[in-house]
């Protein structure tokens, strides 16, 4: 199951969060050596985790087993701030209906000894990026990542525009790339996966969005 929280549900599930920041640093620091964002109390909390974050967690035993982050544009985001040298072809788009997609992870132990096989708790969260998007009328997500996975962007339908050449960051291959939802993302990002669609929950409020609700059909 992939859980949303957004600003309309996020301060009544601060146990759930937690959970995603604790996941994130045993993911992205411990395993990966983000050393700059190493934290004594063991959560990787940045500076883009604010106001208008959408945080999508895949869940298994209540336990969050694979994560992304959404950050709207609007704001300072990683691009702006962080890799604005990775945008070589000039400023990238932004706007309201634009979102970055950051910090996306699945637990190594769901990957290891698979060959071939993308597990369930990345297709899931893959698909409820999409999912996600469609839902709030985006337009597209910008993202910087590994040139390998362009491909699979693409094989998931969205309509892929690089905004520069790969630049080696930190010992590693990395790109910016702007990633635009079309007629087909969704449906073909569940086809290359091979589910119907992506589990996704929004937690029960008073304030969720109707539209919101409605996408991606609350369950108890």
């Amino acid at each position: 199951m992939v859980v949303v929280l957004d600003d309309d549900n996020i301060a009544r599930h601060g146990d759930l969060l937690e959970k995603i920041y604790r996941f994130r640093h045993r993911l992205f620091v411990e395993r990966l050596n983000w050393e700059a964002c190493r934290r004594p109390d063991g959560r990787e909390i940045d500076q883009f985790d604010g106001p208008g974050c959408i945080h999508l967690a895949h869940l298994e035993g209540g336990e969050v087993t694979a994560y992304s982050r959404l950050l709207p544009t609007t704001r300072p985001h990683l691009l702006t701030e962080v890799y604005p040298h990775l945008a070589q072809r000039g400023p990238a788009p932004r706007g309201a209906t634009i979102y970055e997609w950051t910090r996306c992870g699945t637990l190594p132990a769901r990957r290891e000894g698979r060959t071939g096989h993308i597990d369930p708790a990345t297709a899931g969260i893959f698909i409820a990026a999409a999912e996600v998007a469609r839902a709030r009328g985006l337009d597209g997500l910008l993202a910087q990542t590994h040139p390998i996975l362009v491909n699979r962007l693409m094989s998931c339908g969205w309509d892929v525009e690089p905004l520069g050449l790969p630049t080696q960051y930190q010992g590693h291959s990395i790109m910016a790339v702007y990633a635009r939802l079309t007629l087909d993302t969704v449906v073909e990002s569940r086809r290359f996966f091979g589910l119907d669609a992506a589990p996704l929950h929004a937690p029960r409020t008073p304030s969720i969005r109707p539209h919101v609700a409605a996408e991606t059909r609350l369950r108890a």
